[in-house]
């Protein structure tokens, strides 16, 4: 079998507001147990790709904390597991804090494992992707690069900023990689999901530290379109991109909608995360819960709707959540009203009673806040 080892991008420009000030996007909190990048290194552990480093960009301490040993994520420790590499020598340089750099800086990674293809992956990217099917797609296309895509029909309203791709004809190979300006609805959407084989990676490496230090895999990948056969894969599962702090809101809430939410959620396709020695939910007298995900180590003694509650979240008696997000270790005071919030970790809502935001601008609460 061949030997693939993947990367783990995440070194996007994605700013969740207030939910990143201290923390990368992939350790915020999603669905109330998991962090962001969970998913990814599911798919990655999933596909049995064992080798996986995670390409860290800024503010690693909580990312850390997060993935521990990276034992959670059921990689086979004998064959790998999971490396964090950090670009210490750029971490607060601007431009040159980029994808490329922080892999030539740990080169070791690549050159020890000694793979026959590369995967590189964005956690910010929603799915449930199997890797190995698109290493095959990859090995049997011939091409030198080979690019995940999804046709989608709303690139005006939720891919802006993304990339899309334009294909010849004939050869069926990329000929544009653009920036979706969200002039159009119907775009081939670029995954920044990308697979190399191990000599046209390390080709690919070198170039770019001859053409610009400030390039990224995807800049690198537009420049030398005309030089190299980079060709598609087009996935047809599902796929979100969480690309903003409205789009962050969206998506998780549309995970209370079990149809989609079982587009993700499979017996055979677990989504692994770190596990807490944490009791059951309790519900109180007073409780009334619908349509809502509840995580372990709540009380809850209010009324909650269509919500995400996190773990260790207190609902006091007779408090009303609604439409909202609320992180794990805070604590909603008897006779509070939230709708449209996320809430931070270890917040809490005592003075002010009523906090409501809009459906399309919720309201933040900082981490520790007492409000």
């Amino acid at each position: 079998m061949a030997k693939v080892i993947g990367y783990v991008n995440l070194h996007s420009d994605v700013s969740l507001k207030g939910l990143t000030e201290r923390r990368p996007l992939a350790s915020v909190s999603f669905l109330g147990r998991y962090g962001i990048i969970d998913l990814v290194l599911s798919n990655f552990s999933n596909s049995n790709i064992d080798n996986v480093g995670v390409l860290i960009k800024e503010k690693p301490r909580s990312l850390f904390k997060h993935m521990s040993n990276g034992n959670a994520w059921n990689f086979n420790s004998k064959n790998g597991g999971v490396q964090l590499l950090y670009d210490e020598k750029y971490a607060g340089n601007g431009m040159y804090n980029n994808d490329i750099n922080n892999i030539i800086e740990n080169i070791a990674f690549f050159e020890t494992n000694k793979p026959d293809y590369v995967v590189v992956a964005p956690a910010h990217i929603i799915n449930t992707m199997d890797f190995s099917e698109l290493v095959e797609a990859h090995a049997a296309s011939g091409n030198a690069v080979t690019i995940a895509t999804q046709k989608v029909k709303n690139a005006d309203e939720k891919w802006i900023g993304c990339d899309y791709v334009k294909l010849d004809s004939d050869t069926k190979l990329v000929t544009q990689l653009e920036t979706n300006m969200g002039n159009a609805k119907n775009r081939m959407i670029s995954l920044e999901t990308y697979v190399f084989s191990a000599k046209a990676f390390a080709t690919f490496l070198k170039n770019a530290e001859k053409v610009s230090p400030f390039y990224s895999i995807r800049d690198m990948l537009a420049y030398s379109l005309d030089e190299r056969r980079i060709g598609i894969y087009e996935y047809k599962g599902y796929v979100r991109c969480i690309n903003n702090y409205q789009a962050y809101f969206d998506v998780c809430l549309e995970f209370l909608n079990y149809e989609v939410s079982t587009q993700v959620f499979h017996t055979n396709w677990p989504i692994f995360t770190n596990t807490n020695d944490t009791p059951p939910t309790k519900y109180k007298e007073h409780a009334s819960v619908r349509d809502s995900m509840i995580a372990n180590g709540a009380v809850v003694n209010g009324t909650v709707e269509h919500s995400i509650i996190g773990r260790d979240v207190i609902v006091g008696e007779g408090a009303v959540i609604k439409n909202s997000i609320i992180f794990s270790g805070s604590v909603i005071d008897p006779g509070s009203v939230l709708e449209n919030v996320i809430m931070d970790k270890h917040a809490r809502v005592k003075n002010m009673k009523n906090l409501k935001g809009e459906v399309k601008e919720p309201l933040f609460i900082k981490e520790g806040d007492v409000v």
